[in-house]
This record gives C-alpha cells, structure tokens and sequence, in this order.
C-alpha cells in the first residue's frame, strides 16, 4: 500500500488501480497544500476524501492533554480521510503535509456514486480500511508487550522500506522523519528515542546523516525485534 505500515508486513506499491487513480483525480477538485499546512482537523465534519496526488502527508491524533500520536505516513495515490464514509463523518485526526503537495478532494456524494458504478473500488477501499485496523491492533498489543527498543527497530525497519516510485535510489530507503515524529509514532519520549537511536548507531545497525537515518544492518534490527524484552 501507499503508506508504511508498522504492524503487518507490506510494500508500497499502489493499493488503488491506476484506472480509478485517474477516474478519482477527475472527479475531484485539486487543492494544493504547503509544508505543514494543515488538510483538515480533528473533528471537524469530515464531507471529502483527499487522493494524495503529490508529496508526503501524516495524520496526527491529538488527546485532550494535546499528546499528539502519529498514526501514518501517507505517499501519493494513497487516501485520506474515509471517515468521510461513517455514519457520523467527523474527522478523528489531523492531516497535514509534510512537504508541499498535490491533492484531489473528492466530495462524499461523488464518491458513493463512484462506489456504485464501480464496485471494485469498493473493494479496494474495504481492504485499505482492513488492513489500518489490522495495523492499529498490533500496535496498540506492541505497547504493552514491546520495549521502546524494540518498537523503534521494528519501525526503523517499516519506515526504510523502498519506495518504488522514488527516483533517487538512495532517498528510496531513507528515513525522514524527526526524533519527535517517531516518538509520536511510538507513543514515548523524545529523549528516550534520541538516546536509543544514538545507541543503533553505535552498534552499526543505522547510519545517521544530517536529519536523515539509513538502515545499515536491517538482520540485527530483526533480531532485536524478536527477542524477549529485558525485564526491569
């Protein structure tokens, strides 16, 4: 799929046929959005899905203490915002761009109807849904029986995964987000990231450049993810 997913294993490649890319784009109205603008906000009424047609997008929970939980990394032909589809359509997190991209919004209406002429996409929006349920689960089972180190292995290694649609062989396999954003992503500190990070490093198992992290050793990352955490 076109987002990373930390729990169940999966490639990048396009969830959403080529054909009803092009048949959503058509359909939707093209919003452009700075880096770090916001797409839309918790809890606003949620009336269009956006198509990322362009650039990274992240969606944020925010708790009633302001704790922000990062719950994905989107890449483009992936969707945002299928609340859209609930019977209540309200938003659940925030959306913003973590570079400048390119969006078609398309209203709930328009695509129900494209839903009922094309029951295919239908399908392919069930097992979107599926499987970031699935992916929801197992993170929220990996907090309470996984150390950060092993929870922020395991993310390394879903983060890194190639892009197939990235040009640049090396930016294919680069991990950008920050220190904060993977603590959001991991619901912990973060110090306690910087620090762990610090200790990969020094074990060889990743390479730091600039604001940039590279998998070096993607076995031993595997091995810390299996083994039993220390107990304390």
């Amino acid at each position: 799929m076109r987002e990373y997913s930390i729990g169940a294993p999966h490639d990048l490649e396009e969830i959403i046929p080529s054909d009803l890319v092009d048949l959503l784009t058509k359909a939707g109205l093209r919003k452009s959005f700075a880096k770090n603008q916001l797409i839309y906000r918790q809890g606003d009424p949620a009336d269009h899905i956006y198509l990322l047609l362009s650039g990274r997008a992240k969606t944020v929970l925010v708790g009633a203490t302001g704790q922000e939980a990062l719950l994905r990394i989107h890449l483009p032909h992936n969707i945002l915002g299928l609340t859209a589809l609930a019977g209540n359509p309200v938003r659940d997190a925030d959306a913003l761009a973590i570079e400048p991209v390119q969006t078609s919004a398309i209203a709930r209406a328009d695509l129900l109807a494209i839903m009922r002429a094309e029951p295919h996409l239908a399908e392919h929006l069930i097992q979107l849904l599926v499987e970031r349920m699935t992916d929801f689960h197992y993170r929220v089972g990996e907090l309470l029986s996984q150390s950060v180190e092993q929870r922020l292995a395991r993310a390394l290694l879903a983060l890194s995964q190639p892009d197939p649609r990235a040009r640049d062989a090396l930016r294919r396999c680069e991990i950008t987000l920050t220190h904060e954003e993977l603590a959001n992503l991991l619901n912990t500190r973060r110090p306690t990231v910087s620090a762990t990070i610090s200790r990969f490093t020094d074990a060889g198992l990743i390479r730091k450049s600039g604001r940039k992290l590279l998998v070096i050793d993607a076995s031993g990352l595997a091995c810390l993810c299996a083994a039993k955490p220390r107990q304390t």
